[in-house]
């Protein structure tokens, strides 16, 4: 995602595009506006953090790293994309407008071989805004759309709702990739985006390349909150469709980074587990782990420690998300 994050779209030609322009601006969510936050973490972290065979009250919280990892794989690319698109429409003219639509491009710089279009157009509803946005490699003039979405106003600039799709199958039509085996794959759609109130973002992610097991595909949904006192809820959910493995995850976090995750999954290897970890603010140490299976198993096994009085939730409260 990172690699369509850095399109450089830049209009060749400006035109006065009037009130549609102007509304059109103001309903693309800024990066700055999009921000969404995640449960503080003492250090970066990614999915290896499941390999993690015990946890032990007084120990560094896989999964407060876990969850603030999470967090960032899909809040800032999010933000990112969208705040591409709103520098896109609120600083370039666009090379063309009617009354209901403007465009914004083609071009790009001189030296990149992929030449982008962004189109807005007035919904049917009269209320929002549909975008599309295609590329070509040079000199072709067939366009390929891969990504597209609507954009609600709310009621500031640059503050509304929405929701957006990514095509990376039609995406990899307009990138040469040195290793084909990293490029993203599948199709992520943001089915819904808010930034009236508290940030708000709903994903469904279909055949994402696992990133531990090569030749294998998962299928992510993934569900955040931001709440009004500065913490927040997450839930994941991932379905390995080779495997049929699944796993899923419910975090939820003061504005203190005091924590909790209640975690479920089915594997052939180890069956039905399910388990609950809880973490103080920084450092981050665990106060409390039980798992339903109370021997040290990979990935997740072993005896409880702590006191679950010392967890900022009670009591657990397993996902309710399901993968496709």
């Amino acid at each position: 995602m990172r690699k369509l994050i850095a399109l450089p779209l830049v209009a060749a030609v400006a035109c006065s595009g009037g009130a549609f322009k102007d509304q059109a601006r103001d309903a693309m969510p800024s990066n700055d506006t999009m921000s969404m936050g995640s449960p503080p973490s003492s250090s970066s972290a990614s999915s290896s953090a499941l390999v993690s065979n015990e946890s032990v009250a007084g120990q560094p919280s896989d999964f407060a790293r876990l969850t603030a990892a999470v967090a960032v794989s899909f809040n800032v690319p999010t933000g990112l994309f969208l705040g591409l698109l709103q520098h896109v429409v609120e600083d370039a003219e666009p090379t063309s407008c009617d009354a209901n639509s403007c465009t914004w491009g083609p071009g790009s710089e001189p030296l990149n071989p992929v030449s982008y279009k962004l189109v807005v157009s007035r919904n049917a509803d009269g209320i929002s805004f549909d975008w599309v946005l295609s590329g070509a490699v040079k000199p072709s003039t067939s366009f390929v759309v891969f990504a597209s979405g609507n954009a609600v106003p709310g009621p500031q600039r640059h503050h509304g709702s929405g929701n957006f799709t990514i095509d990376f199958e039609q995406a990899a039509q307009l990138a040469v990739w040195s290793d084909p085996s990293t490029r993203p794959t599948g199709q992520l759609q943001v089915t819904h985006y808010s930034n009236v109130g508290p940030a708000q973002l709903q994903v469904t992610y279909m055949g994402a390349r696992d990133s531990t097991t090569a030749g294998q595909f998962n299928n992510v949904a993934y569900v955040y909150a931001n709440d009004a006192t500065g913490g927040g809820d997450l839930q994941f959910a991932i379905h390995n469709t080779t495997t049929q493995d699944t796993f899923s995850a419910h975090s939820r976090w003061k504005n203190d980074g005091r924590g909790r995750a209640d975690v479920a999954a089915l594997t052939s290897g180890t069956g039905s587990l399910s388990l609950s970890e809880c973490w103080s603010a920084a450092p981050f140490n665990v106060v409390y782990f039980s798992s339903s299976v109370k021997v040290v198993v990979n990935p997740w096994g072993g005896p409880d420690s702590g006191s679950e009085a010392q967890c900022a939730y009670s009591p657990a409260a397993p996902s309710g998300l399901a993968a496709p």
